[in-house]
């Protein structure tokens, strides 16, 4: 069963698809959405809801899981990095999908099985992954990393 995982950072919404288990995670596929972050509420609101449901269709997902950032320090920033997760927890529900939310910290050697840091272990374990791949990308894999069986 394969699982899809979001990060979001400022303008940028990034998802990623793996399949396989948590021990032999098997890359499928991300990629990058851009949105505008100062976009009234009402339109950033409709924007993740119709991207999210988009996302879902097209990647047949399983599972879904977000890493929700703590670094928000602003109503803004809230905004745009918290607001989505909420509707996507929304489009979740209408799709009876089961769906995780998970923060940086759980990323750890423990919960994944690997040796080193979080970023490096998405290079070193996940199969089939692209060659370059940046931290936000790795990001949205851990989160589907997490949901794979054991």
């Amino acid at each position: 069963m394969s699982a899809l995982g979001f990060n979001i950072k400022k303008g940028e919404l990034w998802h990623c698809v793996l399949s396989g288990t948590r021990r032999e995670p098997v890359y499928v596929s991300h990629n990058r959405d851009r949105f505008d972050p100062d976009q009234p509420r009402i339109a950033l609101a409709n924007y993740f809801k119709q991207t999210f449901g988009e996302i879902i269709s097209r990647t047949a997902p399983g599972r879904l899981a977000y890493r929700l950032s703590l670094d928000a320090n602003s109503a803004d920033q809230v905004a745009y990095l918290t607001f989505p997760f909420g509707i996507l927890n929304l489009v979740a529900h209408d799709r009876s999908l089961p769906i995780s939310e998970y923060v940086s910290q759980s990323f750890s050697k423990k919960a994944l099985g690997f040796v080193g840091n979080k970023f490096e272990a998405c290079d070193e374990m996940i199969a089939n992954r692209p060659e370059k791949w940046g931290d936000p990308e790795k990001l949205a894999a851990l989160a589907a990393w997490m949901t794979l069986d054991a």
